[in-house]
């Protein structure tokens, strides 16, 4: 079905091409309407968007709103005014930290005057791909976008220039391109990992394991503080005992099927150094099912301080995630690129850790 759908907008593309440089649809025209062209090739009305808004986005088109869509002159910037809106693109939405990274770029972007709209990839290459598409066609004046499987090359590079050829800024947050010269706010998650690291060796733990994220870079970072720090003190690195995952691959670790294994892999260790609070959550049920509890047994540090870390939860010792403060930051610094497309800024926020009884001291 992508197959054909792909093949289908790329024909739409191709035909509006053909007639510009013929000179059926000449500069400054009006190119006929979705329906229109959906009508004559009997595609959909999302196939001939698509195709739309991908050569609105490489300068082919311009779309004005409540006019239709024009052939754009070449010697002429597309975008010509505001639109007042603002792409937000996170991989996920209504829950754990991501509430409060919106509010507090809603706080900012409407108090000068930008409307916010709103596109969830699930950490999916083709989703963000579509959201970007989708937020082109209608106009926008920036992005802040949380990339999708930062450790990885970058899936939509191609689309990514074109966002830089109409001079449209992005701000990064969490995760980035390192490929793709734009603002960006993260935690240090270097020094993140190095904090939790240093607590559990202050602990008397000297055998720490960990379950990181492979696919962002986010868990890389992460990982990089732990291992860093353990060799800082003359320890071993136990491979055996860092387990990777991907996004995909969430389901599957603590679905029940690699219990024996996780458990295995993980049975040396004193103590264990968790991606975020959700898989902490999830290795906590796991133990408790095997008759292990947490931090008698074996004792876990996180990263986030999400709801699941609280007392009355799972009781986590775990690094703060300043969410409102990373959305507020995104917002004022693309408000500042909005107005000096030139500018990039990049913000590293100090990690703060957060004390509770997730982890034992060992004699």
């Amino acid at each position: 079905m992508a197959k054909n759908e792909l093949s289908k907008y790329q024909e739409i593309s191709k035909w509006i091409k053909e007639n510009i440089k013929n000179g059926t649809f000449t500069i400054g025209s009006k190119i006929p309407s979705e329906n229109e062209i959906a009508n004559q090739f009997g595609f959909s009305r999302q196939t001939v968007r698509q195709a739309i808004g991908n050569l609105a986005a490489e300068g082919v088109l311009v779309r004005e709103q409540g006019s239709g869509t024009f052939v754009n002159d070449p010697g002429m910037k597309v975008k010509t005014e505001n639109t007042m809106r603002v792409g937000v693109i996170t991989t996920y939405l209504n829950d754990y930290i991501f509430p409060n990274i919106i509010h507090g770029m809603e706080n900012v972007l409407t108090n000068a005057g930008y409307t916010l709209t709103l596109g969830i990839t699930y950490n999916k290459p083709a989703n963000e791909e579509q959201c970007i598409q989708n937020i082109l066609q209608n106009g926008v004046d920036g992005f802040i976008i949380e990339g999708t499987k930062t450790s990885l090359p970058n899936a939509n590079r191609v689309l990514y220039e074109k966002i830089r050829e109409l001079q449209i800024p992005v701000v990064f947050i969490n995760g980035y391109y390192s490929d793709y010269g734009a603002s960006h706010i993260v935690m240090d998650d270097v020094k993140a990992g190095e904090i939790l690291t240093n607590l559990l060796l202050e602990q008397g733990h000297t055998k720490i394991g960990g379950i990181f994220k492979s696919d962002d870079i986010q868990g890389v970072k992460r990982y990089e503080g732990v291992i860093s720090t353990i060799k800082k003190n003359g320890l071993s690195i136990r491979d055996e005992s860092i387990i990777w995952y991907t996004t995909e691959d969430k389901q599957y670790l603590f679905g029940g099927g690699m219990d024996k294994i996780l458990l295995e892999r993980l049975k040396d260790v004193t103590a264990i150094i968790c991606y975020n609070d959700q898989v902490a959550a999830d290795l906590i049920s796991l133990l408790n099912k095997n008759n292990l509890t947490v931090p008698r047994d074996i004792s876990i540090a996180s990263f986030d301080n999400s709801f699941l870390a609280e007392e009355q939860v799972y009781n986590l010792t775990s690094i703060e995630y300043p969410a409102r403060e990373v959305g507020e930051k995104a917002a004022e610094v693309l408000l500042r690129c909005i107005n000096n497309p030139k500018l990039i800024e990049k913000i590293k926020l100090e990690p703060q850790l957060i004390t509770r009884k997730s982890i034992l001291k060992l004699n």
